[in-house]
């Protein structure tokens, strides 16, 4: 079973009607994965891969904690690590690196807050 790296208690502040974007990118090369947002709505966005995705409206996402969960890999024997950041609206909130030899395909879950 894939080894699960948590970062629990995250938080963006963000007004009513700004809408919140998520950005995936990898930060060591080689790096795929495959990114689920769980909103607190009918529609969780998926990014097969880096990019960015709109979670919704602030006030869309107060109501409970927005779960983004990502599993990642590499298949590039010379590149010895996994790295992944994640931005709101252009502003870094969490990079997560692991080496190989801790995990070849990690999950990585973030649990975010959007208070106003």
């Amino acid at each position: 079973m894939p080894k699960t790296y948590r970062y629990k208690n995250l938080s963006f502040p963000v007004s009513d009607e700004t809408e919140v974007l998520l950005t995936v990118s990898f930060t060591t090369g080689g790096t795929f994965g495959h990114t689920v947002a769980d909103v607190p709505s009918i529609n969780d966005p998926e990014l097969p891969d880096g990019g960015t995705v709109s979670l919704g409206k602030g006030k869309d996402l107060r109501d409970d904690s927005t779960v983004i969960a990502s599993v990642l890999g590499n298949l590039t024997p010379q590149i010895d690590s996994l790295g992944i950041k994640y931005e709101i609206n252009g502003q870094t909130i969490q990079v997560h690196q692991n080496p190989k030899s801790e995990e070849e395909h990690p999950i990585v879950m973030l649990t975010i807050k959007f208070p106003k």
